[in-house]
């Protein structure tokens, strides 16, 4: 398997390998294109915060149930899906902003299969790429798996014309019968070719045994189709932030003694425009329309700007631009940037478990540091009416 961060092309840092990497992109000068697009509906491509992809919570229903959920996912009683207006609403919205792309994610987007076709090709027609499609796999019985293929082929998934598409077939803590998971893989692999679609598996280790899920992917592959496609299965072992790695990536250490300022010292710039091994900057959009400026799983409620469901995204983005955090940490190439406001005294002596954790403890930090409040969690209510003449009037002007 290839293992996440390989293939890593950041803006500015050297040239940019079209179809390599987990995010694989389809062209060389994919940065300039995607600026073009910001350029071309008024956005200034110089600003402090542009996403290059929205992960978007289709659904917080689940058809499983995972102890350590990171995704919010509910029963299918009990969660909800955007409906029709809501998809067609926020896919103008992304359209006001130049989105490159979108990320879909759950909940599990495969139990509102209606809702995710209405996404992918609404997104089509606005032109913005499907980059990853998060999934358990519960569909890849024998009878769904060709079928669903077909439809999400005849929706556009694969139509993109910036990203090769992802499938991510997630088995951390999910009861889908790997047989199915290993079926979509082998559907994957055999009907497309890698300039087509990606495939990963995000995977998680019992720790009682230490065995790694993935181990038992592979034989249950083997066991049916012969040698597993290592070259073209792509990882991803970090979701879970107590995971055990994979044998032969690096030990990851992640104990609640960690000095606050070493986490700050290996953090990586999660606002400079990436492709390859990652897609960055990358917003998250809740299903209640709370958006982030970050789409980690346990993001800090303070990196939270605004709702795309209440207010108009470019409102919404100009906030997290003029943020003076954000600004901070974008030109300072990480949460490294934040030694010169908050004290020594604090960052090393404060511990923490993550970089997650560590970004919250120095945003309260920086707030207080430099007298301002980051974020934005109760913007007014516009009628739904009069926020879509809103979105309508911005987008004709941009075509002026």
């Amino acid at each position: 398997m290839i293992k996440e961060g390989s293939y890593l092309f950041v803006e500015g840092q050297g040239p940019v390998e079209p179809f390599r990497g987990k995010y694989a992109v389809k062209s060389a000068d994919v940065f300039e294109r995607v600026r073009a697009r910001w350029a071309s509906v008024g956005l200034d491509p110089a600003s402090a915060y542009l996403p290059m992809r929205i992960e978007l919570e289709l659904t917080t229903k689940c058809d499983d149930s995972c102890p350590s959920c990171g995704m919010g996912a509910l029963p299918l009683a009990e969660g909800r899906t955007l409906t029709d207006g809501q998809i067609r609403f926020l896919l103008q919205q992304f359209a006001s902003i130049g989105l490159p792309s979108i990320a879909v994610t759950g909940g599990e987007p495969f139990t509102a299969w209606r809702a995710l076709l209405k996404l992918i090709e609404g997104a089509s027609e606005h032109g913005i790429d499907i980059s990853k499609l998060t999934t358990n796999g519960s569909w890849g019985t024998v009878a769904r798996c060709p079928r669903v293929f077909e439809r999400l082929e005849k929706a556009g998934f694969l139509d993109g014309t910036l990203f090769v598409p992802l499938l991510m077939m997630s088995i951390g803590e999910q009861n889908t019968p790997l047989e199915s998971v290993a079926r979509i893989l082998h559907h994957a692999v055999t009907h497309y070719s890698k300039r087509e679609l990606n495939v990963a598996v995000s995977s998680l280790a019992d720790p009682a045994t230490r065995r790694h899920k993935v181990d038992d992917l592979v034989a249950v592959y083997e066991s049916e189709y012969g040698q597993f496609p290592h070259e073209r299965v792509h990882s991803t072992m970090r979701v879970y932030l107590t995971n055990d790695r994979i044998g032969g990536q690096a030990p990851v250490h992640r104990p609640g003694h960690t000095p606050v300022a070493k986490w700050m010292d290996h953090c990586f710039d999660c606002f400079a425009p990436t492709v390859g091994a990652y897609v960055l900057p990358t917003s998250l959009l809740k299903n209640d329309g709370s958006w982030y400026t970050c789409a980690a799983f346990n993001v800090p409620e303070k990196l939270a700007f605004g709702n795309l469901l209440r207010e108009r995204a470019t409102d919404v983005l100009a906030r997290a631009a003029a943020s003076l955090y954000v600004q901070r940490v974008r030109a300072g190439g990480g949460l490294k940037a934040l030694h010169d406001v908050v004290p020594r005294e604090f960052t090393e002596k404060t511990t923490c478990t993550s970089f997650c954790d560590t970004c919250a403890l120095l945003i309260d930090q920086f707030d207080e540091k430099a007298d301002t409040t980051t974020g934005h969690r109760s913007p007014t209510l516009i009628p739904p009416a009069a926020l879509m003449a809103r979105t309508n009037r911005a987008a004709a002007e941009s075509q002026r």
